[in-house]
C-alpha cells in the first residue's frame, strides 16, 4: 500500500512539474524589463506555409534598450543550456513543444565565452533551421510529429538569460571555475523572463 501510495505521489508529482514548466498561451509580446536590463525580443520566418517535413527558418534578435550588459547565450549555442524556448502552439493555443531544444548528449561544458556584452541599442541574433512539423525530444515529452493545420510560434526567454556569469562574480583561482559553472548549468533558472512577438505558420500535406 505505502509503495502504491508512493507511485502515484510520484505520478502526480512529475505531471504537476511538466504542467508548471509548460509555457501557457498569451498571444501577445512581453519586453524585458527586470531590474535595470530592458529589452525586447522579435520573431519572423521565411514563410508562414510549408509542407510537412520541409525545412524553414526562424529568425530570433533580441535588442537591448538598457544599459550595456552581459547575457548569456545569446546566440543560441545547440552545446550549452538555451536561454529561450521557441515554443509552438496549436490553433486553439495549447503549448506542444520547443522546436529548438537539442538532446543533452551533445552539451559541451560551460566556459566564460558563453556570455556576451551587448551594449545598449545594439541586438544580437540567429537563424533557426527548423523541420515543418516536428517537435524533438525534450525532457518533457519525446520526439513528436505534427498534422496539417495552423500553428503559432513564439520565443520565450528564460531567466538564466540574464543570470550573471558566476566566474566573474568575484576573484577565485582558475580551477574552481569549472565548480562553479558546473553549478550554474545545474542550477539554470528554467523560469519565463519574456516573450517575442507571435507569427502564424501553416503545416500543409505532401
Amino acid at each position: 500500500m505505502r509503495l502504491f501510495i508512493a507511485a502515484v505521489w510520484l505520478t502526480l508529482s512529475v505531471g504537476s512539474l511538466a504542467a508548471e514548466m509548460a509555457p501557457g498561451w498569451t498571444g501577445e509580446k512581453r519586453d524585458l524589463s527586470s531590474g535595470s536590463s530592458r529589452g525586447s525580443a522579435t520573431i519572423s520566418v521565411d514563410t508562414q506555409s510549408v509542407t510537412l517535413g520541409e525545412p524553414f527558418s526562424a529568425d530570433i534578435r533580441f535588442l537591448n534598450s538598457g544599459g550595456g550588459e552581459e547575457f548569456y547565450n545569446p546566440f543560441f549555442g545547440v552545446q550549452t543550456p538555451l536561454p529561450a524556448r521557441l515554443a509552438i502552439f496549436s490553433s486553439d493555443h495549447k503549448y506542444l513543444g520547443d522546436l529548438i531544444e537539442r538532446d543533452e548528449a551533445s552539451r559541451k561544458m560551460l566556459s566564460v565565452e558563453d556570455w556576451t556584452f551587448l551594449p545598449s541599442l545594439c541586438y544580437v541574433g540567429c537563424v533557426q533551421r527548423l523541420t515543418a512539423g516536428y517537435i524533438p525530444a525534450t525532457a518533457e515529452s519525446a520526439s513528436r510529429t505534427l498534422p496539417p493545420g495552423e500553428y503559432y510560434v513564439q520565443v520565450i526567454y528564460l531567466k538564466g538569460f540574464l543570470a550573471k556569469n558566476p566566474a566573474r562574480l568575484e576573484r577565485r583561482p582558475l580551477e574552481d571555475d569549472e565548480k562553479l559553472l558546473l553549478r550554474f548549468e545545474k542550477e539554470f533558472d528554467r523560469a519565463e523572463l519574456f516573450r517575442s512577438n507571435v507569427v502564424k505558420v501553416r503545416f500543409t500535406e505532401k
